[in-house]
């Protein structure tokens, strides 16, 4: 990995690693205008579009696009079972810790109530490919059980793995269906009729740049959890951390394959910064997805050197990261210093444990979201609403009279005075 010592250089290259990802960029544009045509397509042909696209795009001919997950639980070995249910129960826990009261103000003239109810149905994207990420079914479809939506549909690239429909069932979901990419949004979004998958209201999940750029596209007909871009890491260490779990803690974010994944480590310590180098080029060469590594590695990865570590918080909290790591010691008296970031790792916590089973959910803001958005988690599968009942008094019509006419808005005005 590149090492740098120059604090300027170092914050050009965090700028360039942090602004990589954008809706604007001529590449993205082109797969736009394919996600459109894709969409299009569902909408106006159906199930005919559904099974020329999936030909096209995953090279399967499919006839049943339904699928049972029942039994599958059940033909996984002992130990992957007890690390399944070791992360339903930790996510469950946390999950329900999340969940919100209802908010009541009351007096003799007001009752006025903010109340939470579920999302009636919902579908889950589950990327397919060569890592069949199950650990998405967990951190996606557990909080919307939590939070009781009704109808949870699942949906993932054909063949599915048996992992994810292991999981599937584990959790009870039977509404599953065999499709991949922007066809997959846009069926959840519009619904396919001839296979009886209805729309439903709000799609979630993490997914590629096809997947992405159709749930920006559906947004408006269905509400979406986020528009997810590649995978990210920002570590701040100084002179005690580990350098072989920090590489390896940046190795694995680099893994997942698009090549515009991003790993920045920052320390005040020259010989840490050496270290985790040194066992970075060493370890990359064990790796099953080394390639992937490599084409992340020469653009979007940087070590900095710095003259103290306060100088690295600037720096994180413009990058805004998805994972933030940091191994300090004494890491929680630093908490404050952090302004935007998807998730937090402090001590031996890292971004691996939080994938799969610290509690809170794995979909997290990339690209710099973090300034603006949060993580998947229960609230994503509420919507509030406001309970009004308030006592008409004098003082109330007549200020409310006197802003509406402020407005130019009579009616109001004398709706307000005629309660």
């Amino acid at each position: 990995m590149e090492i740098i010592k120059d604090y300027n250089e170092i914050t050009k290259k965090i700028e360039f690693i942090a602004n990589r990802f954008n809706f604007q960029n001529p590449n993205i544009k082109k797969i736009q205008i394919s996600v459109n045509e894709i969409i299009d397509l569902i909408k106006t042909k159906g199930l005919k579009a559904l099974k020329d696209l999936t030909e096209k795009y995953d090279h399967q001919k499919i006839e049943n696009f339904q699928v049972s997950a029942k039994g599958k639980f059940n033909l996984l070995n002992q130990e992957q079972k007890q690390a399944i249910l070791l992360a339903k129960s930790r996510i469950e826990s946390f999950q329900k810790n999340c969940l919100p009261q209802n908010h009541i103000l009351k007096d003799e003239n007001n009752c006025l109530t903010m109340v939470f109810k579920p999302i009636e149905s919902v579908g889950v994207y589950i990327p397919g490919g060569n890592a069949p990420l199950l650990s998405s079914v967990l951190m996606t479809v557990i909080p919307a059980q939590i939070a009781n939506v009704k109808r949870i549909v699942i949906v993932s690239p054909p063949p599915i793995h048996d992992y994810i429909l292991a999981v599937a069932d584990c959790l009870g979901i039977e509404e599953i269906y065999q499709i991949g990419g922007a066809q997959a949004i846009a069926s959840l979004a519009f619904g396919i009729e001839e296979i009886n998958l209805k729309a439903v209201d709000k799609i979630v999940g993490p997914g590629n740049f096809y997947v992405t750029l159709a749930k920006k596209e559906v947004f408006g007909t269905v509400g979406i959890d986020a528009l997810y871009g590649p995978s990210e890491i920002f570590i701040i260490a100084d002179k005690n951390a580990n350098p072989k779990s920090i590489a390896f803690d940046l190795m694995g974010q680099l893994e997942h394959g698009s090549g515009l994944e991003a790993a920045c480590f920052l320390t005040d310590s020259e010989e840490l910064a050496n270290q985790v180098s040194n066992h970075f080029n060493e370890l990359i060469e064990l790796q099953k997805n080394k390639k992937a590594i490599k084409n992340a590695l020469a653009n979007y990865s940087i070590i900095g050197i710095v003259e103290s570590l306060d100088k690295c918080f600037d720096l994180a909290n413009y990058f805004s990261p998805e994972h933030l790591e940091l191994k300090i010691t004494d890491s929680h008296l630093y908490v404050d210093k952090i302004k935007n970031s998807g998730a937090v790792f402090l001590n031996q916590s890292n971004e691996a444990l939080g994938d799969y089973l610290a509690g809170p959910s794995h979909c997290l803001p990339t690209g710099r979201s973090a300034r603006f958005s949060s993580g998947l988690s229960v609230y994503d599968f509420l919507k509030s609403s406001s309970l009004v009942n308030l006592k008409a008094t004098d003082e109330l019509r007549k200020a409310t009279a006197i802003l509406a006419r402020m407005e130019g808005l009579e009616a109001h005005a004398c709706s307000a005075e005629n309660v």
